[in-house]
């Protein structure tokens, strides 16, 4: 079976005209794609061909081939095509998670070895108010110094020495990411808040100290920009890649201070290739090249959740 390039383009001007058609459109399209692009083995180049002599026949020639905007729908598109601003989350399980700091979620609190309801429930609000302080804040994302989250921790606590010192050393390397998500401005951006999908859990004990032991288990997925230079997919639609950062914090609460016990943290599409200076550098669509012979890792896979990519670890993300 081939394509007729003719018919296929006079379907796509139906489509343009007869809304009522889009759904009979959308399965022969589907079909079309699994029978000939993908069965015959054609894949992204035969389409990227079909592309370009739409944009001959069309006049109007594709931002970036072989994503023509008016080929397919783009939630149709293949997973190996780049995700755009459009539909950031196409591909990935984050489509489903809430926004921002809203997968944060705070456990119902409950007295507990001689804490009150609202101690409990001031002391989980802290421990959110950290985790957006470290990897939502979009001061922090651009690079800034988390001041909010250092003020959390309690004074001459290892780990807020630990991050005063990553950020006072130049040559701190990669440190800063072991506790928070940090983007070079100049680099990457993050259009809006609603790019940052959230998903995970919190759950709380006493500890045999009297105090609040938190353990708190959270995956953050960011969709980024190129700052200048972006890729234009399609029409309206910029080139997204996606940084998974998924991070296990034990923290017990004193006296309205954080004291952090054990932390652990795991970052995919991250460019170990790149300078260590305590970003986040993200591969896009066209860096994928260089990763080819980097070890496969499905960020999203219970087993690669933890340890699986520390800041650096050079691994080949899928869905990103």
């Amino acid at each position: 079976m081939s394509i007729d390039p003719a018919d296929f383009a006079a379907r796509l001007r139906a489509e343009q005209n007869a809304p009522d058609r889009e759904e009979r459109l959308r399965r022969e399209r589907t079909a079309r794609r699994r029978k000939t692009l993908l069965g015959a083995g054609a894949g992204v180049l035969a389409l990227g061909g079909l592309g370009v002599w739409l944009a001959d026949a069309t006049g109007k020639r594709p931002a970036n081939e072989p994503y023509a905007p008016r080929m397919l729908a783009e939630h149709l598109w293949p997973d190996a095509w780049p995700a755009t601003t459009n539909i950031p989350f196409r591909g990935s399980p984050a489509a489903a998670w809430e926004p921002s700091s809203h997968g944060i979620r705070i456990p119902q609190a409950k007295a507990v070895a001689g804490l009150t309801l609202q101690e409990v429930h001031t002391s989980l609000w802290l421990v959110k108010d950290f985790l957006v302080a470290t990897n939502i804040s979009s001061r922090t994302l651009a690079g800034a110094k988390p001041v909010e989250a250092l003020d959390l921790l309690a004074p001459g606590d290892p780990v807020r020495r630990q991050l005063e010192a990553a950020y006072t050393d130049p040559g701190s390397g990669r440190e800063p990411l072991r506790f928070v998500t940090r983007f070079d401005p100049d680099e990457v951006r993050s259009p809006e808040q609603e790019l940052i999908r959230t998903d995970g859990t919190m759950t709380y004990e006493a500890a045999p100290s009297g105090e609040l032991l938190v353990r708190a288990d959270y995956t953050f997925v960011h969709a980024l920009v190129k700052t200048s230079g972006a890729k234009e997919i399609n029409d309206h639609g910029y080139e997204v890649s996606r940084v998974i950062v998924h991070r296990q914090l034990d923290v017990l609460v004193r006296n309205g201070k954080l004291h952090p016990q054990t932390h652990s943290a795991a970052i995919v599409n991250d460019d170990c290739t790149a300078p260590a200076d305590g970003f986040i550098h993200p591969l896009f669509h066209d860096d994928l090249k260089k990763a080819d012979k980097w070890a496969t890792v499905d960020p999203y896979a219970e087993k690669n959740r933890v340890a699986a990519a520390p800041p650096g670890a050079c691994v080949r993300p899928t869905r990103t």
